[in-house]
């Protein structure tokens, strides 16, 4: 029984255009086919998907089916249905015509000749050239939008709605109250931004876009946005789609960017006061002041397994820092309602004085070393890991070779589809579990990173650790010149201040 394969395709922009609805082309499409004596049509399509990515649903069906051998007819409308890249065409074309089927366009005619092949190649061409005479005409219209005090598209930004009878926001003002009290307590109060998030979050005020819990990078950005002192900058990006569902984003030169009034929400003396404040908050942060903390970097939490990070108490100029999970300190954690690690803070002068003080007696007690090396993989081990997967890499080079000469074959008809596509289904088989080891070898090589020898750790304890009494940064390369981290907890219950904590130390050497 003769079947033909009915392939349509609109693009979301395209939906509207006269002669190219689904509906025109399939009516169209199916009268062919019954020109062509066609006992059975199947019908693959692809509704609002650009022809700009070979990568279409419905097309990889089709794709996938014609090897099989099912379709005497591949019916579509137009070329630039089947694809606008050139490339593509041909491609698609030549996948056809290997399953034994005739190519049939309904807008044009299309024959299996030299001559029909080449006209096809400039119709292709013609439409790579219409697609980028689209794309500038579109440019040139955003560009002429902006130039005229119009918004392009709606950012659905926090404050405002959009008003399509103008292309201009308009002020929201509940939800403009809301930016003003943030950059009140901002201005006025001098407040930083995780204060003013986690304000925002008790008050019960959902974020702008997703409904759920303000974030500080959140808070930063709107406060940081000219949008709201009233100047929206236009063309400040352009994206780039790098395929059917994704778009890559990139900053445009700053002589391109386009200035557009709206109705602002705050004076430009609040706006700049904020800029000033927000610097100035940052230049004071507890987090930014110099202190010495020996451990910083290497401190770990025994309960999660999570790093440790340092938080201050008390004044300004006079701050005790401790040793905290980060789950307790991380935005994420704190105003998103994850769970937090209940580990307890751990005085940083307390731990960096205990885990020195151990250095010091190792390296004058060289033999006390031992109980740190017994659960660390050998070097040997580490090389032969390394080994595993040079071998899988060179196992990996071959097949992807033999894939290639495979394809090559078939394309010259040299070995049936039956057996191509067999070979092939056990190359990438094969070439899955190799790639599924590798990633179990580089896991366990991470974990047996190189470690210094015995002897290595000894020499290097003695030496850097001979001089007992060290100044701290001489003190902070001793212990990085042979730790790698430090897996600690609190576990006493006193709290008052000055009581000596109890701290369960793990160290894990170089």
């Amino acid at each position: 029984m003769t079947k033909a394969a009915i392939y349509a395709r609109v693009s979301t922009a395209e939906q509207a255009e006269k002669g190219y609805s689904l509906d025109t082309q399939l009516e169209e499409c199916r009268r062919r086919a019954g020109e062509l004596g066609t006992k059975a049509a199947e019908e693959f399509v692809d509704d609002g998907y650009s022809g700009e990515f070979i990568d279409r649903p419905a097309l990889d069906k089709l794709r996938g089916r014609l090897a099989g051998h099912e379709f005497a007819y591949v019916i579509v409308f137009d070329p630039d249905r089947l694809a606008r890249n050139l490339a593509h065409q041909l491609i698609i074309t030549e996948e056809i015509e290997r399953a034994g089927a005739e190519l049939v366009f309904v807008s044009v005619s299309f024959e299996q000749s030299a001559e029909g092949k080449l006209f096809y190649s400039i119709r292709g061409a013609i439409a790579d050239y219409e697609k980028e005479k689209i794309k500038e005409r579109s440019l040139r219209g955003k560009r002429g939008k902006a130039a005229k005090g119009k918004i392009i598209a709606d950012a659905k930004p926090f404050g405002y709605t959009f008003d399509r009878k103008v292309s201009n926001y308009a002020i929201n003002e509940p939800e403009a109250e809301i930016v003003r009290r943030m950059y009140d307590w901002l201005v006025t109060e001098k407040v930083g931004t995780a204060t003013i998030c986690k304000r925002l979050n008790e008050q019960g005020i959902p974020s702008p876009r997703l409904k759920k819990p303000w974030i500080v990078s959140a808070v930063y950005r709107l406060l940081t946005n000219p949008l709201y002192k009233g100047t929206h900058v236009a063309m400040r990006y352009k994206y780039q789609k790098v395929g059917q569902n994704k778009r890559v984003r990139e900053l445009r030169p700053e002589a391109e960017w386009i200035e557009v009034p709206v109705p602002a929400i705050v004076d430009s003396a609040t706006w700049e006061a904020a800029l000033r404040q927000l610097k100035e908050n940052k230049s004071l942060s507890k987090r930014n002041l110099k202190h010495e903390q020996l451990l910083n970097g290497l401190v770990y939490c025994a309960r999660c397994g999570r790093k440790m990070t340092i938080a201050y108490a008390g004044k300004a100029t006079e701050p005790r820092s401790y040793y905290v999970c980060v789950s307790q300190r991380s935005n994420t954690y704190i105003y998103s309602g994850q769970e937090r690690c209940a580990a307890r803070r751990i005085p940083t002068e307390a731990l960096d004085k205990a885990v020195f003080d151990h250095l010091l007696q190792l390296s004058a007690n060289p033999k006390q070393i031992k109980q740190y090396l017994v659960a660390r993989p050998s070097q040997a081990g580490a090389q032969n890991l390394q080994t595993a997967l040079e071998r899988l890499a060179d196992n990996e080079t071959r097949l992807v070779k033999q894939r290639e000469m495979l394809l090559r074959w078939y394309r010259q008809q040299m070995v049936s589809d039956e057996d191509a596509e067999r070979q092939l289904a056990d190359i990438r088989t094969r070439l899955h579990d190799i790639e599924q080891n590798k990633k179990k070898i580089r896991a366990e090589l991470a974990a047996a990173s190189p470690f210094l020898s015995p002897s290595e750790l000894v020499a290097a304890l003695q030496q850097n650790f001979a001089a007992g009494d060290l100044p701290y940064e001489e003190k902070r390369a001793a212990v990085r010149a042979v730790l790698e981290k430090a897996v600690v907890e609190r576990r006493d219950s006193t709290k008052a201040r000055g009581s000596r904590p109890e701290i369960s130390i793990e160290l894990k050497f170089l």
